[in-house]
Order: C-alpha cells, then structure tokens, then sequence
C-alpha cells in the first residue's frame, strides 16, 4: 500500500523565490501542452502523447535556455498529470481538463528519490548528484531535503519515514511549504475468526452513530467560524483588486480556512485512528457525495463533516492494521427496521424509528447503523 508523510519545511527567501519560478513553468508548460494536444486533435486528428510532449520539451530546452535552470524530472512530470486528466475525463471521473490559473497549480514532483545520509557526508561524496532529491538527516527531529539546483532547505521530521520512499512532492500551501513523501510499504492481511466489526452511519446533526449505539458529535467547525469568515469576506470586498492591502485581506482569509481545515483533519484522523484500531472490519454507507452537495440546503453542512474524508482516512488505516473497509448500498438504511425489516417511511426532519410492526423505538441513525452492519456481513 502506499502512504504520505507530510512535513513542514522552512526555504530562505532566495530559496521561496526559485520555488516559485519553477512552479510557474511547470504551469505554462502544462497550459502550454493542454492547448498542442486541443488544437492538434481538432484541427488534424492527431492524438499527441505524453512521448511526443517529453520530445517536444528536449527540443525547446535548446531554444529556451531558462527551462534547464530547473530540475528536468518536476518539468516532465507535467505531462503525466495532463494525461491522468485526460483520463479521468474519458472514464467520466471529471470534467474536459482546463488552463490552470495561479492558485490551481501549487506543487512539484520528483519522481526519483534517494535514501537518507548523514550531513557530513553530503558536501564529501557525490551521492546526491545522482538523484533529484534527497533527505539528510540529521540530530533530533529535525532535517534537511536536499535538492539538486536549489540546495538543502531545514524541515521538520516530526516522525520516522516508515517504507520505501517512491516520489516526493514539494506543495506550496499559501505562505507555507510542504515535503509529501509517498512511501511503498508491504502490509500482511490480519486473518481472524474473532474479527471485530462494526456499521457506522454518517450524519449532519451527528457526525456518526455506530452500530452498538455509540455517538460521535459532529464539531461543525467551518460554522463556528463563520462570523469571522463573513468579516474578512467584508473587509476583502472593500479593498482594491491586486493592491497590497488586497493581498494582505486575502492572506487573513486564507489563514482562517487553514485553520478550519487542519481542524477538521486533525478531528478526523483521531476518530479513524481510534476506529480502526478497535475493529477490523468497518461497514459504511456508499454515498455519492458529489450528487449530495447539489442540494444546496445541505452542501455546507455536508463538506464541513467531510464525509469523504473520512472515509479514506478508515480505509488507508484500516488497511495499514490488515483490517478492511467495506462499502454497502444505501438504499433503505433509514427506512428499514433493523429488527423486523418492515419498511417504515419517514422525511428526515423525523429523528425516531417507529416500527409499526414489531414495535421498535430507535434513534434514526442508530437504526441505520445496525441495518449497514447486517447488509455488509451479509455482503461479505
């Protein structure tokens, strides 16, 4: 399976900027692809490929002599992200890929990466010459990433790199930088006969409701900082486009959605470690969350409990514990009775499960959580 550590790391100012120059060109060129590949297809039929582009990128260097003062591999990658959207549009997963714009196109990836040494031994050796990147370790928590044309930038390694590192991607999170390490590792499948499950129903009022009638409430963080979120959009409006104190509003603004959204993570990865850990097997709802947000009485409601996330976070660690996450249909979840399967109609302002049948009186999501539980035993 493959995980992603993410570290903060601290650039100098020079460093910041030639970040920020690469990134730039990796964007024209990717712009600068999208619109060869359009115009070749509509005008002579012609399909270019990702080859095609690298060649095309070979020839330009010798003209465009700016292109080879970057790292060659974060260049050629370009293409490879063009072509996983061209993909993603054939399959039906997104839509016609698009010119990127300043803030849509933030990162770097260096597909080659070499293992750690220690500092005294980079400026003696040639190692690092051989690959892109590189992690020099060093005493304590800390470290440094070193890059070839940009040299070593100092980053926080807050915990210990676990696997094979495959790829690293330099990400620019407003004023801050990121290293997103992918590591390859090998997970043995835990075979038990006692295995632990669980249902677990997802909800707005509540985050979530498992099936043994545990309540986890739902912290609502995006609504808690609305007012402030009102006030920066306020100020922002008032502020002339592109001046300085534009740019300053907008850094405000955009600190404030950080923090919500590292709340909202940090909330989220305790409950599904704490969930994967106690079961082995965990049954959700398999909810098209991308139809759900349309209803736009609830889409706000919906992205701040993060559904979706949620649900990769459970399953990348129930994985990583040799557990699974199984996906049910969430036809008549609510609906049903969990004891006798009568079919019970309600409207979801209606939080009580009434049975008319058998008598049932149940919280609404605990009804649902135990029906999840028993299609997804019998699923499996």
């Amino acid at each position: 399976m493959l995980l992603n550590y993410k570290f903060e790391l601290y650039p100098t100012i020079e460093q910041q900027e030639k970040l920020n120059v690469w990134i730039s060109l990796c964007r024209q060129q990717y712009n600068s692809a999208l619109l060869d590949k359009s115009n070749a297809y509509t005008n002579k039929k012609i399909n270019v490929t990702r080859t095609m582009m690298q060649s095309q990128q070979k020839i330009d260097k010798k003209v465009f002599t700016f292109l080879t003062e970057m790292p060659s591999q974060p260049l050629q990658e370009v293409f490879a992200r063009l072509e996983k959207s061209f993909n993603n549009f054939f399959n039906k997963q997104s839509k016609y890929p698009k010119i990127k714009k300043y803030k849509d196109y933030n990162s770097l990836t260096f597909p080659q990466f070499g293992m750690a040494i220690q500092n005294k031994k980079i400026k003696k050796t040639g190692l690092y010459k051989k690959q892109l990147v590189r992690l020099a370790a060093s005493l304590g928590k800390g470290g440094h990433l070193l890059i070839s044309k940009l040299g070593l930038i100092p980053m926080v390694r807050h915990r210990k790199i676990d696997g094979k590192v495959k790829q690293v991607v330099i990400k620019r999170q407003g004023n801050k930088w990121f290293a997103i390490f992918c590591v390859e590792r090998h997970v043995i499948p835990i075979v038990s006969l006692d295995n632990k499950f669980t249902g677990i129903d997802v909800g707005i009022n509540k985050f979530a409701v498992l099936s043994n009638g545990e309540e986890i409430q739902n912290p609502k963080f995006l609504r808690k900082e609305e007012k402030k979120l009102k006030k920066a959009h306020r100020k922002l409006s008032r502020k002339v486009k592109g001046s300085n104190n534009f740019k300053k509003q907008v850094a405000k603004l955009q600190k404030i959605h950080k923090k919500v959204a590292n709340q909202r993570k940090d909330f989220l990865h305790k409950q599904s470690f704490r969930l994967s850990n106690e079961y082995n097997l965990i049954f959700v709802e398999d909810l098209k969350i991308t139809n759900m947000v349309k209803n736009r009485k609830l889409a706000k409601s919906i992205h701040d409990a993060g559904w979706g996330m949620f649900r990769e976070f459970l399953t990348y660690k129930l994985t990583n514990n040799g557990g699974q996450l199984v996906k049910v249909k969430p036809h008549f979840t609510s609906q049903d009775c969990s004891d006798c399967g009568t079919r019970v109609k309600k409207s979801l302002s209606i939080r009580t499960h009434i049975c008319t049948s058998c008598g049932l009186i149940l919280d609404r999501d605990h009804n649902a959580a135990l029906n999840i539980q028993k299609i997804g035993l019998a699923q499996i």
